[in-house]
Parts: C-alpha cells; structure tokens; sequence
C-alpha cells in the first residue's frame, strides 16, 4: 500500500494536485481489507476524500469534467459548501450484500436497484456502471448526470452513513459495474 501512496503522491505532485500523505492516510480507511479488490479500494479512497475533504476535492478531483453540465456546477456549489463528514468504514455484511447484486446485474445487461435473489443490507444504495477506476466511480455517482434527484450524490456524502460496502464487477452491457451499500 505504501507504493501505492508513493505513485499517488507523485501523481498527484506532477500534476499540481496536493493532497497530502497525511489526508491520504485519513481516507484510506480499507487499506487493510483484504477482501477487496484493488478497484473497491481505490473507490472507498475517493469516497473517503469526498466526504472528509470535499472542497478540496472538488478543486483537485473534478478538474477534467464536463464544466458545462449544471449537474457538474451544482455539485461544485455543493462541495464548496459542504461541512466535512466522517470516512466511511468496511462492513462485511454490506460487502456481502453488494457483491451478491454487482454479480447479479453483472450478469445480465441490467441497470437499476431491482434484486432478484440477493438480499438486501443496507440503507442507501449506489450502483455506478461504464466506470473502471474508483476515481471515476466516485466521480460518477457524485456528478449524478442525469439523475434528478441527486440521489446518489446525496448519499455519498451523508453524514447518516458510517460504513459501506463496495463490490466491483463486469457488467454484460455496459463492461463494469461497482455497488455501494451503506449502513
């Protein structure tokens, strides 16, 4: 993990990006969850970021997106105004709960919050798909293009949620999809 912080450390020093050793460390709550992938990891990491740091991350995260999009300007607003939460932390049975649906609809060309044999465990859910970096995941969700309702927006940053549980899959239709179940 520490090479992985180095990389991200310099990448983000290359780029005039600033997050710090210290702020990484903060958010990176799953490091030493050894279930998850490297993709639901790095997604728990930008969530985390969001959540903790949310102006900061809107200056540092939100740099390449589509600025025109009013989803992508009152999300902007949205971070900048926004008092910081707590990182979320891993919960197993949401975990299991995720990774049972992110199969699920892998397997099929389906979108949505339907489940058709797995149980649920959770409060709040978010599914992102076409995505295949956590960064885009979080970015994803966080933007909610398309979504009226800002819903999985305003549950990324919930100060109401204290775990979460993140599975990633292939997905038939659209490549990848990540399910996130918060307790």
């Amino acid at each position: 993990m520490k090479l992985f912080l180095s990389f991200f450390l310099f990448a983000t020093t290359v780029y005039g990006q600033t997050w710090t050793a210290e702020e990484l460390a903060a958010a990176n709550t799953f490091q030493s969850v050894t279930v998850l992938s490297a993709v639901e990891k790095e997604t728990m990491l930008y969530l985390n970021l969001a959540r903790m740091y949310p102006a900061k991350y809107a200056k540092i995260e939100l740099v390449n997106e589509d600025k025109t999009s009013d989803n992508y300007k009152s999300l902007i607003k949205t971070l900048n105004a926004m008092v910081p939460v707590s990182a979320l932390t891993f919960d197993k049975k949401a975990f299991e709960s995720a990774t049972c649906f992110a199969k699920e609809q892998g397997a099929t060309t389906e979108i949505g919050h339907v489940r058709k044999n797995c149980k649920s465990y959770f409060f709040g859910e978010c599914c992102s798909y076409g995505m295949s970096t956590g960064k885009n995941i979080i970015a994803q969700l966080l933007i909610d293009e398309g979504v009226e309702s800002l819903g999985h927006r305003k549950i990324c940053l919930s100060s109401g949620y204290s775990s979460v549980g993140i599975a990633f899959n292939t997905h038939k239709g659209y490549g990848f999809c990540c399910v996130l179940d918060f307790i």
